[in-house]
């Protein structure tokens, strides 16, 4: 695996072993029965698909977005569209994949009408503002962590070494934000979402050559925007 600020190409492994890809299988199975319903008109059965989704959705829209109220209503919009869109929906990507994609190019074309540099913060909310963690939910530092990890990892660190985690990926998240919104999508979806090369296509409607060429040049983009820190950290004291 590559690192985020690094420029190689990743193989394409699954993260969790056969156990967790079968476990994931089953899930999609359920969910895909549960959007079919909600195709039909069970209502219901979409209210269990919000519920389901609608923080993970909102979790990488702030990423994509650095506000907080904004990824809320994007979030809402897209769950909107998602059902007035409903009929179109053929099974052929995961629930979530489909509905991501409303999101995500909600979000990317926020970011081209507003050219303005996000603030990313770890602290962790979820789309009712409560704080997350536990549950099944992912905490922000918890995705933070998994931006930085292949940068630098160590699960028995000291209170010392925690904080210049954090410091880190603070450093690495305000890095993200300085990025164009096509870079910054790929990188969420990959590095945040953990989507694979067909899923990033499909919801960006780009051929695998060049969905990788843009990960790779985000990944450079990325590494030049963190050049001044990693500069400073390698200087000696």
């Amino acid at each position: 695996m590559s690192s985020l600020s690094g420029a190689q190409y990743e193989a394409e492994l699954p993260p969790n072993g056969e156990a967790q890809g079968a476990a994931n299988a089953h899930g999609r199975d359920r969910e895909t029965a549960l959007f079919l319903k909600a195709r039909g008109g069970d209502r219901s059965a979409y209210g269990q698909i919000v519920l389901l989704y609608q923080d993970r959705l909102f979790n990488a829209l702030l990423r994509m977005l650095g506000e907080a109220e904004e990824a809320r209503e994007l979030t809402q919009e897209a769950f909107t569209r998602a059902l007035e869109k409903i009929e179109t929906f053929r099974g052929e990507s995961s629930p979530y994949t489909w509905i991501f994609r409303i999101g995500m190019n909600l979000a990317i074309s926020s970011l081209r009408r507003s050219q303005r540099v996000r603030t990313f913060s770890l602290d962790g909310t979820s789309l009712d503002g409560k704080s997350q963690g536990g549950n099944g939910v992912p905490h922000y530092d918890d995705q933070a962590a998994g931006l930085v990890d292949r940068i630098a990892s160590n699960r028995d660190e000291q209170p010392p070494e925690v904080a210049e985690r954090h410091e880190r990926h603070q450093v690495v998240l305000d890095a993200l934000s300085r990025l164009d919104g096509e870079y910054r999508a790929v990188l969420v979806m990959r590095d945040v979402e953990g989507f694979d090369y067909q899923q990033m296509a499909d919801v960006l409607g780009l051929p695998l050559g060049t969905l990788k060429s843009r990960l790779f040049r985000a990944r450079l983009a990325l590494r030049d925007e963190l050049a001044p820190y990693l500069s400073d950290k390698t200087k000696p004291k």
